[in-house]
């Protein structure tokens, strides 16, 4: 993002294009394509409320605001979410309680050039977006209010500084929201402008060290204005007759870029049942995207309807019986991925609907009052409804005996499933790892120690003569027992386009199956996946802390759910009977209510138990590659199938 703003010889940049800065044609036609961004922090009490996020968004967008600061967001955990076409990032507690937090609200456009999100903790975090020439750093902060202990407050700043000795110096870097300090009226030093509201306390003296610690500007004190327009926060003591409002919410910006803000004021007719009022500053930014393109999305589930699931049938076939016979696997591979890409461009994407606009209209005090409890009332009854409607689709489940989504739906119902979690990242040290390339790198270490392991680089030397071909049944029950609705690999062809195959199709993809079998070489495309972490608790810092994600190839789960069923049986036989786990009918479930049956005739004739809990860590993760091969062949398992297995571990 591009700060426009010419620089002075002593830091502080002076007016673009204003008189006495010496502005260059260059820079004349640079200040054109500025964009002016409205960058505001607003502290709102409680998001936790129903339907208040959307209040929010509905205010932003009556002032315009691209970019706004949430103080007091009261969510718990950390995480992302699209509500209303706007992307809401926060960071909340650990524990689960609906208590401070903080949170940054983005348009959709502005969304789009966000580069990196770390949720440092319940009062602090931070935002990176891509600009041009150098980059944007948006710190949100909720400093603790004045009842809270010097501790916190020292842990606060403690926190901030932490993270911005990780930000690069060039870049613009904004600190704002609700500091809980008073600066007061009257400039003290080149950062603190003459135009506060009130007196100065303790709190004040402590941000103005930070301010010049940073060399940061704080904006809201450097533009004469009205005292409507400076208070940031109304007194639960305020009255007709005796008013008592503050200013202790605030914009800083590295003081170097200072006259790129050309305007910051408060609004005080901005209504979300606060007692404090939004501040929104104006700065000249020119945004940069970020170099990714955006993975297009499709709508499989389309697919249910009969006429379109027709279609992409038809459009499949015409699409795969014009790809020419190569006799190459990784060509033939290419071509159905291909194939099934052009599909999914014609008939699958989903439809834009455009929002319409809501009408928005100011009523008397009484009217305003009924309309808010209409409001209220409406959605109690809309979460009613989504309650029996989640209850019902529970109780289809159990009528299943699908126990799996019976827990899943239930975990649902009960808050104790977020959608897109984010949690920070130490690295072993114990240092805050900001940077995307050194997050790469820290991750990289980590799944190298994972899964490394102390093996012969040559591959075991197994013929592959030994084995019965693949059948086409075999194939066929695979693709019946695969499930829908699952992420797709690199090669982006999911599960339901298999379900889709007629004879012709049926019988080229037996026909790769078998030369791979054959072969005993696995094709390069499938040993390549992609790794997704996901935090598996709370607070999650370390990589110990995230579960790792392998996203294979669809087809190359198909290819070893076949050799997967073949050996099963033989391997059935040799499982210890006191196994559980990875057994049909014997799963952890199964081991769990075992255990619980065995106390409880314990407890009834008063007989002590001692158990014994082992955890393996990362045993998954860690398996030794030579034994496990060793072990596979005792069965007598096919050589053909022996060879897809040690292709697979030793060239992924």
């Amino acid at each position: 993002m591009a700060m426009l703003a010419a620089k002075s010889a002593s830091g502080v940049s002076p007016s673009v294009g204003s008189p006495g800065g010496t502005v260059t044609s260059t820079e004349s036609r640079r200040l054109q394509e500025q964009e002016k961004i409205r960058i505001g922090t607003w502290n709102v009490t409680t998001m936790s409320q129903a339907g208040k996020i959307h209040n929010t968004i509905q205010e932003m967008t009556r002032m315009k605001i691209d970019i706004l600061g949430i103080s007091e967001m009261r969510w718990p955990g950390s995480g992302s979410a699209n509500i209303l076409d706007h992307q809401v990032y926060y960071s909340g507690t650990d524990n689960n309680r609906h208590e401070k937090g903080v949170g940054i609200i983005l348009t959709k456009k502005m969304a789009g050039y966000v580069s990196n999100f770390i949720p440092v903790s319940d009062r602090v975090m931070l935002v990176q977006m891509k600009a041009r020439p150098v980059d944007i750093n948006i710190i949100q902060v909720y400093a603790p209010t004045a009842d809270k202990g010097d501790e916190e407050v020292l842990e606060l700043y403690h926190s901030i500084n932490e993270i911005m000795k990780k930000l690069k110096k060039e870049d613009v870097t904004i600190v704002m929201g609700d500091f809980n300090a008073k600066l007061g009226a009257g400039k003290t030093s080149e950062f603190v402008g003459a135009f506060g509201l009130g007196e100065r306390n303790t709190r004040g003296d402590e941000l103005e060290m930070f301010a010049e610690t940073h060399q940061l500007a704080v904006m809201n004190t450097w533009f004469r204005l009205p005292p409507r327009r400076l208070y940031t926060w109304i007194s639960p003591m305020d009255k007709p007759g005796r008013i008592v409002r503050n200013q202790i919410d605030y914009i800083m910006v590295n003081a170097r870029y200072r006259n790129s803000c050309t305007a910051v004021k408060t609004y005080p007719g901005a209504d979300i049942q606060s007692t404090h009022v939004p501040l929104v500053s104006t700065f000249k930014i020119k945004m940069k995207k970020p170099f990714h393109k955006k993975q297009q999305t499709y709508d499989l589930r389309r697919l249910k309807d009969e006429n379109i699931r027709e279609k992409v049938k038809a459009a499949l076939k015409e699409k795969m019986s014009n790809n020419p016979n190569t006799n190459n696997i990784e060509t033939e591979l290419a071509n159905f991925q291909q194939a099934v890409q052009h599909v999914k461009e014609e008939h699958l994407k989903p439809d834009r609907r455009k929002r319409k606009h809501r009408r928005r209209e100011k009523g008397n005090p009484i009217g305003y009052k009924g309309l808010q409890n209409t409001i209220r009332r409406k959605i109690r009854e809309a979460k009613e409804r989504e309650k029996q409607e989640q209850c019902m689709e529970v109780e289809f489940y159990q009528s299943r005996y699908d126990d799996f989504n019976v827990h899943r739906k239930v975990k649902e119902i009960t808050g104790k499933i977020r959608k897109k979690k984010w949690g920070k990242l130490v690295d072993d040290d114990g240092n805050l790892v900001v940077s995307k390339d050194e997050q790469k790198e820290v991750w990289k270490k980590y799944l190298e120690n994972l899964f490394y392991d102390t093996r012969e680089r040559q591959e075991p030397d197994i013929p592959s003569t030994e084995g019965p071909t693949i059948l086409r049944q075999e194939i066929e029950l695979a693709i019946k027992q695969t499930k829908e609705g699952k992420a797709a690999g690199l090669d982006q062809v999911q599960a339901e386009f298999f379900k889709l195959f007629d004879d012709k199709q049926m019988i080229w993809l037996t026909s790769i199956f078998n030369s791979i079998h054959a072969s005993g070489k696995i094709p390069n495309e499938w040993l390549k996946s992609e790794f997704i972490t996901l935090p598996k608790k709370p607070g999650a810092k370390v990589c110990g802390d995230y579960r790792t994600i392998s996203l294979m190839s669809h087809i190359l789960k198909l290819f070893l759910k076949v050799i997967h069923r073949r050996i099963y049986r033989l391997c059935e036989d040799e499982i210890a009977p006191n196994q559980f786990g990875f057994r049909n009918a014997v799963g952890t479930r199964e081991a769990l209510f075992s255990v619980q049956v065995l106390f409880q005739k314990c407890r009834d004739v008063s007989c002590d138990v001692y158990a014994c809990l082992i955890d393996y860590q990362k045993a998954f993760d860690r398996v030794k590659h030579e034994k496990m091969i060793e072990i596979l062949k005792e069965p007598g398992i096919d050589s053909r199938d022996l060879k897809i297995i040690s292709n697979l571990y030793w060239n992924q």
